[in-house]
């Protein structure tokens, strides 16, 4: 994460979000009434989502579960799941 003064990202506002958006990159503001974040509307949205996902209760046990079947080749094929070829 890149920390910037307010007056620096006064001067740079539009390479700013420029950066956010193109480079994924997080920028904190920093001001004497206190700090601010500036990031991209499309990380922003996968940030509230992964959020919504972690709250729900067992998601982070039945993705640990998940994960392990994987790794083990414990798969089903598309057309096991989908009941038709890929």
């Amino acid at each position: 994460m890149t920390t910037i003064t307010a007056t620096e990202a006064r001067k740079s506002f539009f390479e700013i979000i420029k950066q956010a958006n193109q480079q994924h990159e997080i920028i904190q503001v920093q001001h004497k009434s206190g700090n601010a974040i500036i990031m991209s509307a499309d990380d922003y949205e996968s940030l509230q989502e992964t959020l919504h996902l972690l709250s729900q209760p067992g998601f982070k046990q039945a993705f640990s579960q998940s994960v392990l079947e994987a790794d083990a080749g414990e798969v089903a094929s598309f057309e096991e799941v989908f009941g038709e070829p890929l």
